[in-house]
């Protein structure tokens, strides 16, 4: 008896950080779409009133923001499965579940991510002169290189 309650009380320990990392990963997309489009926005205004080189460092920094956001992002989502994995292997009825509940969203899965990684391909749509930007334009690349070697736990999952 003593043994179902803690049980009990570890699931809902589990369920509730589930709960939690999953509003933190909606916060973390709301976030993303905000910003693409205030980015977007303030970009078409300052399209005229920037030089080139002011221009390409506005357009070079974005992707840099939309990293952190993204590592947040996955560090998240590594967390909540890692838990949800926990769960699966304690509870009966867990895995079958959660598995045909993410089966549903596989595609809506990746399209909740683009805001997210749309805004990191922007390096390859500029070609700065300057060294300076050169170095920026290689650290975004950079940083998009890590979050695609960072998404593979996706590929690891069962």
């Amino acid at each position: 008896m003593v043994d179902d309650q803690l049980k009990i009380e570890e699931f809902k320990i589990n369920w509730t950080e589930i709960v939690e990392r999953v509003k933190i990963l909606h916060g973390l997309i709301t976030l993303a779409v905000i910003l693409m489009t205030v980015f977007l926005i303030s970009g078409v205004f300052l399209f005229g009133r920037l030089t080139t080189e002011g221009f390409s460092w506005y357009l070079l920094l974005i992707p840099v923001v939309f990293a952190c956001l993204t590592f947040n992002y996955q560090a998240n989502q590594m967390t909540m499965e890692a838990v949800a994995g926990y769960a699966r292997s304690v509870y009966s009825g867990w895995d079958k579940y959660y598995g045909s509940h993410k089966q549903r969203y596989q595609l809506t899965s990746f399209l909740k991510v683009l805001p997210l990684l749309l805004p990191l391909l922007i390096p390859f749509f500029v070609a700065p002169e300057i060294l300076s930007l050169q170095i920026l334009r290689w650290v975004d690349l950079a940083l998009l290189a890590l979050v695609i070697f960072n998404f593979r736990y996706k590929l690891s999952r069962p």
